[in-house]
């Protein structure tokens, strides 16, 4: 199963000194969702917090809760920062790709562009309602909401497609192609649409997201797991790791120490 690491708390201490961060996964979700995540201030005081995201191909239902806005985000950057302005709760879903393209039949590409206001995309939904609920309450109203959404839909093939390749991350393009039975221009549309991602950067998550879990694992070491990673070379994977996440895998892994 596909599970892309989120990891703000270790990757800026002034982040954990003021934000708690946590998830929890959702059993009765877990075919569209992989986890509801929450950021709570430690404190009263107002102050400003980098929240380094790691690319992941997901879009997320957030819900930024004092300021009152709900709506889907993701990213199509390798490396991307968010300021939060503190005090402040926000939680979201984040959803499985593909997910976002099935359960609200819009491009993916419009929420990796940029956010996307949820009354642009459900104009029943009562967002009066959810911001008069206290923040325990907001959090179970939208787990309620995309259990409405969903019903009885079953996960389409791209909705699982992560979930398969993650396992074993295609080496290139060409591999994709292959695997997948897609010209290369069918697998730029459809990966646009369902994802809002080119499959190159789709291998480039998946890669990425696989040698985080990997380095995390007690025993590894960059030289160690390279036979893993679908890398060329060490130096391919130190670069490509670092256009990612702006560290070296040794800078990492000294995070954890």
């Amino acid at each position: 199963m596909y599970y892309p690491l989120q990891l703000p708390q270790k990757l800026d201490k002034e982040f954990s000194k003021h934000i708690a961060y946590s998830e929890e996964v959702i059993e009765s979700l877990q075919d569209f969702a992989i986890c509801l995540w929450e950021m709570q201030p430690r404190s009263s005081n107002k102050s400003k917090v980098t929240n380094i995201i790691l690319a992941d191909g997901c879009i997320d239902l957030l819900v930024y809760y004092d300021e009152r806005i709900i709506g889907y985000s993701g990213c199509d950057k390798t490396n991307f920062t968010h300021k939060i302005h503190l005090p402040t709760r926000v939680f979201g879903l984040r959803l499985k790709p593909g997910a976002f393209e099935q359960l609200t039949n819009m491009p993916a590409k419009d929420a990796m562009k940029g956010f996307q206001p949820l009354k642009t995309i459900d104009k029943n939904f009562d967002a009066d309602f959810l911001f008069s609920l206290s923040f325990e309450e907001s959090k179970k109203y939208v787990v309620n909401y995309l259990h409405r959404i969903i019903g009885y839909k079953a996960p389409n093939n791209f909705v699982t497609l992560f979930d398969e390749l993650s396992k074993n991350p295609p080496h290139n393009a060409v591999e994709l192609y292959q695997k997948l039975n897609y010209s290369p221009r069918q697998c730029q549309r459809l990966f646009m649409k369902h994802f809002g991602i080119t499959p190159q950067m789709v291998l480039s998550v998946l890669r990425f997201q696989y040698c985080i879990g990997a380095l995390l694992s007690k025993e590894a070491t960059p030289s160690s797991i390279l036979s893993l990673t679908s890398f060329y070379d060490q130096s391919h994977f130190i670069n490509d790791f670092k256009k990612n996440l702006d560290l070296t895998p040794f800078e990492y892994l000294s995070l954890f120490k």
